[in-house]
């Protein structure tokens, strides 16, 4: 009983990294590890083994030693290099997820840009030359609103000077409270009563670069905060991190739905990095469809 006690004793220690050792390095064979984690399981499970060759007198102990220093400084070694390791591992990750951010940031910008032309042209915008050019010089129709609509009935005198527009006619009850369209005409009219004095109901052309980028506050402010830097419309067709080799692919058509032709467009490509450092497979983004009008990003499922 007491040599059982004793053994027991002489080798717990020697058991215990052997048994670490193994399941760590069991764990990096099934799990794919890296390399130096597999090495440092099996450094480890040496260690155990000498440890337990020395307890038991089977080798001396300088040999001990010699070994346990060439150990710790093949360990220190490994340990630099799984540092490295995750290191490099960490920094891939921060970059993977400023791209992907940048991506989304930049195909959305494209989107509304592409609505904006469609709006305009009544088709989308086929290649990058065209777009960009759009988005530097173009301008869009906004309207332009002030005052609101008195909550009161018209006069006759009102109505008598809006039968020239066809809105009534002449000797025409009036039942209804004053509308939109009342309202402007009569603010534009040589009989404009008080409260639509400030009226205004306009449609204006405005820079679309500076209306929707540039000169907005908000939008600014989240390039700003995300570090995606200033807004260059030229840097839009380029994939974030492939220094301006590869481009966002773009694809149109039409396709016929009831008596409408509608034009549709996608727009996509790869990012050039893997979310898990290492794997190959790469990420498709992309918005739009070619057989319908659907504009939905494919960031936006996820």
């Amino acid at each position: 009983m007491l040599n059982i006690a004793l053994l027991i004793k002489k080798y717990s220690v020697p058991f215990l990294f052997g048994l670490i050792g193994l399941l760590l390095l069991i764990a990096g064979l099934v799990k794919d590890q890296s390399l130096e984690f597999i090495f440092a399981a099996i450094v480890i499970l040496l260690s155990a083994g000498i440890s337990a060759l020395n307890v038991s007198g089977m080798i001396s102990p300088s040999l001990t030693k010699i070994i346990g220093f060439v150990s710790l400084a093949i360990a220190i070694v490994v340990l630099f290099f799984t540092f490295s390791s995750v290191s490099e591992t960490v920094e891939h990750q921060n970059d993977y997820k400023a791209c992907k951010g940048l991506s989304i940031r930049n195909l959305r910008d494209v989107q509304t840009a592409q609505k904006a032309y469609l709006a305009k042209n009544k088709v989308y915008a086929h290649d990058w030359n065209t777009l960009v050019s759009f988005i530097k010089s173009d301008s869009i129709a906004i309207l332009d609103a002030e005052g609101s609509v008195p909550s009161r009935k018209i006069t006759e005198k009102e109505r008598d000077y809006l039968v020239e527009f066809n809105l009534y006619k002449k000797g025409q009850a009036i039942d209804n409270k004053m509308n939109e369209i009342e309202a402007y005409y009569l603010s534009k009219s040589p009989i404009c009563p008080f409260e639509l004095k400030t009226f205004r109901r306009d449609t204006v052309n405005v820079s679309f670069i500076e209306t929707t980028f540039t000169k907005n506050r908000s939008y600014m402010k989240e390039r700003l905060d995300n570090g995606y830097g200033d807004f260059i419309p030229e840097d839009l067709k380029f994939i974030p991190y492939t220094n301006k080799k590869d481009s966002w692919k773009i694809d149109t058509a039409s396709v016929v739905i009831g008596s409408d032709t509608l034009s549709t467009v996608l727009i996509g490509g790869n990012l050039p990095l893997t979310e898990i450092k290492g794997t190959s497979k790469k990420e498709k983004m992309f918005f739009g469809k070619l057989d319908n009008s659907d504009l939905s990003g494919s960031w936006e499922a996820q």
